[in-house]
Order: structure tokens, then C-alpha cells, then sequence
């Protein structure tokens, strides 16, 4: 059974990509250096691409970043 890291793994998620992208951000010089960078991560392990391109990235983060969510508690 493959073990992949806890990063990996939640880059499965729009969020966990989006930490990683934003992760990427702080070594990169342009927001298209980090997509690759995040991508190409994600292709190691997973043999595919998350998004199509950096603008379907890009128009898939700008409206997660512009619509509010609704946060689920669970009281027991």
C-alpha cells in the first residue's frame, strides 16, 4: 500500500491545493510559477493533472475566494 504525506493528500481537496499553491507563492516569482509548481507536485503522485490550466485554476480559486461558506458545526 502507497503512503503518500498528509500534504498530498489534502491537495485531493480545493483547499489542501490551494494551501499548497499558496505555499508555492512564497518561492516563486510569478502566481503561473507556483500553479506549475503545485501541479507538478500533484502529477508526481497522482499521474494527473487537478486542473486543466492555470486560468481554470484561476477562475475556480477566485470564485471559491468570493463566495461565502457555510461552516457545519456538530454539537454532541
Amino acid at each position: 500500500m502507497t503512503k503518500y504525506p498528509k500534504h498530498i493528500l489534502k491537495m485531493l481537496t480545493e483547499d489542501g491545493f490551494d494551501a499548497r499553491y499558496f505555499h508555492h507563492c512564497k518561492t516563486s516569482n510569478t502566481y503561473v510559477e507556483a500553479y506549475e509548481k503545485t501541479e507538478s507536485e500533484f502529477r508526481s503522485y497522482f499521474d494527473m493533472d487537478k486542473y486543466a490550466s492555470y486560468d481554470s485554476f484561476r477562475v475556480s480559486h477566485n470564485k471559491r475566494i468570493k463566495t461565502p461558506r457555510k461552516i457545519h458545526l456538530k454539537f454532541h
